[in-house]
């Protein structure tokens, strides 16, 4: 049997037994079975329409985020059913990942020696020099153009950029930004990193 062929059966078979582990909590609740198949749908709907759904490499942190998402769902089911309704629909657009507070607000909070440079690529995304750079990153250095993409024009955080590219640590992200950073300042006229 090929791994492609395994890997399909054993990503089955866990979301088939977190299935059924869900189902069960909801009864265990006491919530009527049709109530817990409608939540479930409305929340696998939702995600599928919004669509870039947030993924865990790990399936143990999928498990536990999963149960503990349907379980506060289940919990709201006391409140009246529209309100309900709409807390699966919000619960699941939040873990699509669309719904962080940086995406919905200009400020995000977090302070980094790069801003100017994330600045700069946020008002002129297409600035020749920028796409020129990019396109030679993307040729001949595609981790860097990847980071590039994931922490410049993406706004991830070296946190986020690892879990994306299963990275042990943040060393190479770190020393590639700089790099990156590096190679941008003259030509772009940004101030230089302290």
């Amino acid at each position: 049997m090929s791994t492609k062929v395994k890997n399909i059966i054993k990503v089955l078979a866990f979301n088939v037994i977190e299935t059924i582990t869900i189902f069960m909590i909801g009864l265990a609740l006491k919530i009527a079975w049709n109530n817990i198949i409608g939540l479930m749908l409305i929340f696998f709907l939702t995600r599928c329409i919004c669509g870039d759904a947030k993924h865990y490499k790990k399936a143990y942190k999928c498990f536990i985020w999963s149960t503990l998402t349907f379980t506060s769902v289940y919990v709201l089911t006391d409140l009246h059913i529209v309100i309900n309704i709409l807390m699966t629909i919000f619960t699941a657009f939040i873990v699509t990942g669309k719904a962080d507070i940086s995406d919905l607000f200009q400020w995000s909070g977090n302070k980094s020696k790069y801003d100017a440079l994330i600045d700069f690529i946020s008002l002129s995304p297409n600035h020749p020099i920028v796409l020129s750079h990019e396109e030679y990153w993307r040729n001949n250095y595609p981790i860097r153009c990847e980071i590039f993409r994931l922490f410049f024009r993406e706004r991830k955080t070296y946190e986020e950029i690892m879990e994306i590219k299963d990275l042990p640590d943040s060393k190479l992200i770190q020393s590639e930004c700089k790099l990156i950073y590096n190679i941008l300042e003259q030509p772009l006229g940004l101030p230089p990193v302290n």
